[in-house]
């Protein structure tokens, strides 16, 4: 599907439209859409909400190959939408089938948001499993979501985006993705690794164990919830004293997904390879060990850390 919008002066128009059909030909479905269309649109999905017990609303965004998105806002009247019928009925699930973050100045007044991206041919039947609860809702973030279009990494810099005289510049460094959310402390939206389930987990038992190799990192995650469910533990290490070299507040250095039954405990272990814990140095141009005294985290997301500890890595 394409959607395209044109401003009409007042008169007659013709469309035109040319595709290759194929021998059966293709179907074409055109609507009008003014102003007043899109408001009767809204206030009869008011009118559904109110006598609704729940309302799932689902919302979208086009995205294409070779374009970029000017903006993190959903496209077209979606927002107003959402603002309508959350207002009429805040037991309201927005399931939202986008390529990537979205800014959502309506999230606290939905019951809840699910993001399906784009899920393909199956995507109905994995939606209906998520919100019927027949599976647990097991993906984790992989991009920070940001507040709105003046808190991401791009905002504010036009060499960044869109770029200057055709020339885009990726100056950032190492601080890229959630990175940079942590070295400017910046809050976002919903953070790397961010993801919900349908029970509850505790974080247990931490320790770390230098060697050769890297880091063992150990630790006991306890379901305590009611049903089973979905659990991605993330492991986060802190930056070298030893290197004078520009560093991450915090790395990724690992993860596990577990799936435990009501009561169920894992003791995990996560091995952080010593690759993670070196540093580029350009003027070397090699990987240099981050060795020292470093902190350890483990918890839920880049900025849900549960436990915390420090481990002595050498060379």
């Amino acid at each position: 599907m394409r959607r395209a919008t044109r401003k009409l002066a007042e008169g007659a128009h013709t469309l035109r439209i040319s595709a290759a059909g194929g021998d059966s030909g293709q179907l074409f479905r055109l609507r009008r859409i003014t102003g007043a269309t899109r408001a009767q649109d809204v206030a009869a999905a008011v009118r559904a909400a109110r006598t609704a017990r729940h309302v799932v609303l689902f919302a979208y965004e086009d995205a294409t190959e070779g374009q970029d998105r000017t903006t993190l806002a959903l496209p077209g009247n979606q927002e107003r939408l959402i603002d309508a019928v959350t207002a009429a009925n805040p037991r309201t699930t927005v399931v939202l089938n986008t390529s990537s973050s979205t800014s959502m100045p309506w999230l606290e007044r939905t019951g809840a948001v699910l993001q399906m991206y784009y899920p393909g041919q199956e995507g109905a039947a994995a939606t209906a499993a998520v919100l019927f609860g027949d599976c647990d809702p097991g993906g984790r973030l992989t991009q920070s979501f940001p507040i709105d279009d003046d808190h991401h990494p791009l905002a504010g810099d036009p060499r960044r985006y869109p770029g200057v005289d055709g020339t885009e510049q990726y100056s950032e460094g190492i601080h890229a993705g959630y990175r940079w959310y942590d070295a400017e402390n910046v809050r976002p939206l919903f953070p790397f690794g961010h993801g919900l389930s349908y029970t509850s987990f505790a974080y247990e038992d931490l320790s770390a164990r230098g060697h050769r190799r890297g880091l063992d990192v150990s630790f006991t995650v306890r379901n305590t919830g009611r049903r089973a469910g979905v659990a991605v533990p993330q492991v986060y290490v802190g930056p070298s004293p030893d290197l004078r070299l520009d560093q991450a507040v915090r790395v990724l250095g690992g993860y596990r997904r577990l799936t435990l039954r009501p009561g169920q405990r894992s003791q995990v272990t996560v091995r952080v390879d010593a690759r993670t814990l070196s540093s580029w140095d350009p003027q070397r141009h090699d990987w240099v060990p981050g060795t020292g005294r470093r902190r350890v985290w483990v918890g839920a997301s880049a900025r849900d850390l549960r436990l915390r500890t420090s481990v002595e890595v050498g060379r």
